[in-house]
């Protein structure tokens, strides 16, 4: 896939004010529920240090603060989703997905929900995700099998579909956990629609 950052970044600033009721509203009311889910895989503990990889406006931080974690935060591209963000209780920063700016193994979980359908490179995301997660610690991804960049808009998303056709990645990101991780398990939500993988990184 090949969406400039600039381009995801410029959407999601514009989405920012309304992006949870969007969200919430295509997901036919439940996507809290798939992020709870989510959170759930984490086996997060009061403890551990919680990333949040495309945090955006931080739906996901008070499900973290309910599952008792106190140290978490978030990295997203959106300056004005982090805006929002940060009324919810963590200090996000500002980065890319595929090139997080925190050192390796800097944290005990790491969770990424929908990011890497709309990163440049889903491979290099997930690297990087894996990469910043503490040995012996644990990694969740979760996003969708609709096309490539629907959720950026009709244009990227056809343009997309023109140039490389709708590959749906989720086995080829289940494959790639498996070749670092352990334990790595697949889910699916939302009538197959969405996928939820998690997996232990080796100590």
């Amino acid at each position: 896939m090949s969406f400039p950052w600039p381009l995801v970044r410029r959407i999601y600033d514009r989405r920012a004010p309304y992006y949870d009721v969007l969200v919430q509203s295509l997901a036919l009311g439940r996507d809290l529920s798939y992020r709870r889910k989510a959170v759930a895989a984490l086996r997060a503990e009061a403890g551990h240090r919680v990333l949040d990889v495309g945090c955006g406006t931080g739906r996901n931080f008070p499900l973290l603060a309910k599952a008792g974690v106190r140290d978490f935060s978030g990295c997203d591209l959106s300056g004005r989703s982090l805006a929002i963000a940060r009324r919810r209780g963590a200090k996000p920063a500002q980065g890319d997905a595929e090139r997080l700016p925190f050192r390796d193994g800097a944290f005990d979980r790491v969770l990424c929900t929908y990011v890497l359908t709309s990163v440049a490179d889903w491979r290099r995301g997930l690297e990087e995700l894996v990469r910043v997660t503490k040995p012996g610690g644990r990694l969740v991804v979760a996003d969708d099998r609709l096309p490539p960049g629907w959720f950026l808009g009709p244009g990227p998303m056809l343009r997309l579909l023109r140039t490389e056709g709708w590959k749906d990645a989720h086995r080829d990101i289940e494959s790639g956990m498996k070749k670092v991780l352990r334990n790595v398990d697949l889910k699916y939500l939302h009538f197959r629609m969405i996928y939820l993988i998690s997996g232990d990184r080796p100590a």
